[in-house]
């Protein structure tokens, strides 16, 4: 017969279990009708469980996006640390941390949209986000401009320049299909690392 701290055990794994199972439905719901047209109820229908489940779970349709959020978040602070560790050239971890984060916008589209595009209305976790990434860009921009890969600026100021740079790219990039991933990515690369004039100068990248 199983100990109290087995069945306690057993309970708490169902309960991170139908948890889980909770934000994978909002997910899908969420890509098929957008958050507005999201229910509740239709999460619930998805994930097999009853509304009153829901709640004992998440008090809002807000409550299970904000995981479903977070969890995205973190699932891409580890492919870009990832992409870092590949290299230990600075323009190169910029290139592929940029990559990375249009990649990962690619393949969570629908999730993007709500949080970049036109109606976007979350800017708490945005903000959030963005705090976590400039932070790890204004490491590795510090670590070129030492190395005099990359001239030396303000790299607070340039880490922030780079992310809003790629959020309004993908804000854009969301709602617009005339030019792939792939062609966003590399543009905003290019951009960064050699500005937007002609000829410049000694052909080190301008920003990452």
């Amino acid at each position: 017969m199983p100990s109290e701290a087995q069945k306690e055990d057993s309970r708490a794994n169902r309960r991170a279990r139908t948890a889980q199972e909770l934000v994978d439905a909002a997910q899908r719901v969420l890509a098929a009708k957008g958050y507005h047209g999201a229910k509740i109820a239709d999460i619930a229908r998805e994930a097999g469980v009853g509304v009153g489940t829901f709640y004992l779970y998440y008090p809002t349709k807000e409550a299970v996006f904000l995981q479903l959020v977070e969890e995205a978040v973190s699932q891409l602070k580890v492919r870009m640390d990832e992409a870092s560790r590949s290299t230990t050239d600075p323009a190169a971890v910029s290139s592929k941390r940029i990559q990375v984060f249009f990649n990962f916008a690619a393949e969570r589209r629908n999730l993007f949209r709500i949080l970049f595009g036109h109606d976007a209305s979350f800017h708490d976790i945005v903000r959030h986000a963005q705090e976590m990434f400039v932070a790890d860009i204004v490491d590795n921009l510090q670590g070129g401009m030492d190395s005099g890969v990359f001239r030396k600026a303000n790299p607070e100021l340039c880490a922030q320049a780079i992310v809003g740079m790629c959020i309004q790219a993908v804000a854009w990039w969301v709602d617009n299909d005339t030019n792939s991933v792939d062609d966003v990515a590399s543009a905003i690369v290019e951009f960064a690392q050699k500005g937007i004039m002609a000829n410049h100068g000694s052909g080190k990248p301008s920003l990452v």
